[in-house]
C-alpha cells in the first residue's frame, strides 16, 4: 500500500501544531497539571459570565440548536480530546462529513495546549472548518489552564463575542447557556435529554471542604434529571474527567455527581473522557463500582452503561494497563497498541509515567522527523441517533484503525485531500468502523 502520505493530503498546520508540538516548553508548561497550579474552577466558572447570569434551567431545544423541527429525528456525534491541531484530528474529517451529524458536541480538551485564543483557532475553528453544523461542548482540564483560567472557552462557546471566527471558518454558531448545559426538547414525544456537566480543573466538585464544591451545579443536575425522570425519557450525561477509569476507580471529588447520577433512572449512559482511548463498561460493571466506590445503588436496573472516550484527536493513550476489579473492552485492544507504539514509549508505560510529559517527548522522538508523528489511526466517536415517532435512541461507537482504510477502494497512488467536502470513502470501511449499536 502506498505511504498515507501519497494518499490523503493534509493541510499546512498551523504555526507550533504538528512536529516538535510536545517538545516546546511552553506548550509543556502551560499544560502542567499541579506544579504551581490552583484549582478554584468551582469559583472561576460562576465568574466567566459578570452580571448576565445564565437562565436557571440552561436548556436549549434540539430545535433551537438546528433551526429546524426535530420530529423526523436528527443524529449528532461526540468526540473526546480533540484539540491538538494536528494530522489525528483532521483524521476524522471524512468520517464526520460522511455520517452527516446535525451537530456535534466536544466532550473537554478542545483546544490544546491550554485553552488560549490561538490554541482554539488551530485546534478547533481551522480543522472543523466549513462543517456549517453546531458544534457545543464542556471544557476539559486544558481549558481551564488557560491565561484567563477558562474565560477563552466561555467566551467562545456562551457568548457572541467570538462570533466573527464562527462566520469566517463555516461553523454556525448557537451560544450555550453556560460551561455546563442542558438540551431537550419541550415535545415530550423526543426521547432524549443530553446534559453537559463542567468537572472543572482536576474534577473536584465536592471541593476538599463542603463549602468549597459547585453545590449550585449539583443541585440543577438533580433538579433537570428528575424532570426527565417524570416525563420518561432518556438522559445522556457526559463530562470530561472520569472517576471510572483503567478499570480503577480514579482519584477525583465526584461523590455526589455519582450519587445524582445513580438516583435517577433517566440517566441511561455516562460519557466521559480525558483519557486518550476507548474504554467501555457494561451496566453491571458500572453498578458494581457505583456500589463499591460510592456505596450508592443504581435507580434503574441495569444501571448505565459507561464509556471513556477520548481518542477524538490527541495523542493516542495507552490501553496496556493491568487488569483491575471493573473489566472494560479497550481500544484498541492492548496487543494492538502495542504493536502501534515503540519501544520508548513502552517502557514509559511500564515504568508508571504513561500519563506524563516524558510519554508525549519519547514519542516524538520514535518518529520520523519527516511526518507528524500523531497518526491518524485509533480515532473514536460516539454517534447517537434519535427519533421521535416511534421514540427511539441508538448509540454506535465509532473506530476508525487507520485512515487509509477509507480510501482502499481508489486506485494506487490516488490523492485525496482530508478536507474533501465529500469524501470518496470506500462504504464497507464506513461500515467496519460502526460498532455494535445499543439502545441506552
Amino acid at each position: 500500500m502506498p505511504d498515507a502520505q501519497t494518499r490523503v493530503r493534509f493541510p499546512p498546520l498551523r504555526t507550533r501544531r504538528g512536529i516538535g508540538f510536545w517538545l516546546r516548553l511552553g506548550n509543556l508548561w502551560a499544560s502542567r497539571r499541579k506544579f504551581l497550579r490552583s484549582d478554584r474552577s468551582n469559583e472561576w466558572r460562576y465568574q466567566f459570565h459578570g452580571a448576565a447570569a445564565p437562565p436557571p434551567d440552561r436548556s436549549v431545544s434540539f430545535s433551537g440548536l438546528l433551526d429546524r423541527p426535530v420530529a423526523g429525528g436528527f443524529r449528532f456525534l461526540i468526540l473526546g480530546d480533540t484539540g491538538e491541531g494536528d494530522r489525528s484530528q483532521y483524521g476524522l474529517l471524512p468520517l464526520i462529513r460522511v455520517l452527516q451529524p446535525d451537530f456535534l458536541i466536544i466532550n473537554g480538551d478542545v483546544a490544546y495546549p491550554a485553552g488560549s485564543t490561538e490554541d482554539f483557532r488551530a485546534g478547533f475553528f481551522e480543522p472543523y472548518r466549513d462543517l456549517h453544523i453546531p458544534i457545543w461542548a464542556v471544557p476539559g482540564n486544558h481549558e481551564y489552564y488557560a491565561p484567563n483560567r477558562g474565560q477563552e472557552f466561555y467566551d467562545v462557546f456562551c457568548t457572541r463575542r467570538a462570533a466573527a471566527l464562527w462566520a469566517e471558518y463555516g461553523l454556525r454558531m448557537v451560544p450555550q447557556p453556560g460551561t455546563y448545559w442542558e438540551l431537550r426538547e419541550p415535545d415530550p414525544q423526543v426521547p432524549l435529554v443530553v446534559l453537559g456537566v463542567d468537572t472543572g480543573q482536576k474534577a473536584d466538585l465536592d471541593g476538599k471542604h463542603p463549602e468549597d464544591g459547585d453545590g449550585r451545579q449539583h443541585a440543577w443536575l438533580d433538579q433537570r434529571l428528575g424532570l426527565a425522570d417524570r416525563e420518561g425519557r432518556k438522559a445522556i450525561v457526559l463530562f470530561h474527567i472520569p472517576a471510572l477509569v483503567r478499570e480503577r476507580a480514579a482519584d477525583v471529588r465526584l461523590a455526589a455527581l455519582h450519587g445524582i447520577l445513580a438516583a435517577h433512572p433517566s440517566v441511561r449512559l455516562v460519557l466521559c473522557a480525558h483519557e486518550h482511548n476507548v474504554q467501555l463498561y457494561e451496566p453491571a460493571t458500572f453498578e458494581q463500582f457505583l456500589r463499591e466506590q460510592y456505596r450508592v445503588l443504581a435507580a434503574a436496573a441495569p444501571a448505565p452503561r459507561y464509556i471513556v472516550a477520548g481518542s477524538g484527536g490527541a495523542t493516542l493513550g495507552h490501553t496496556d494497563f493491568a487488569a483491575g476489579p471493573y473489566p472494560a473492552v479497550r481500544y484498541p485492544a492492548p496487543e494492538k497498541w502495542r504493536q502501534y507504539a515503540r519501544l520508548g514509549r513502552k517502557a514509559v508505560v511500564a515504568a508508571g509515567l504513561a500519563d506524563s510529559a516524558l510519554s508525549r517527548v519519547v514519542g516524538l522522538f520514535e518518529k520520523s522527523a519527516l511526518s507528524d508523528w500523531d497518526a491518524a489511526q485509533y480515532l473514536s466517536m460516539i454517534l447517537v441517533e434519535v427519533r421521535a415517532a416511534p421514540a427511539a435512541v441508538r448509540v454506535t461507537p465509532i473506530f476508525l484503525d487507520d485512515l487509509e482504510a477509507l480510501f482502499q477502494h481508489l486506485p494506487p497512488g490516488s490523492v485525496v485531500d482530508v478536507r474533501d467536502p465529500n469524501p470518496p470513502v470506500d462504504a464497507a470501511a464506513v461500515a467496519a468502523c460502526r460498532q455494535p449499536a445499543f439502545d441506552p
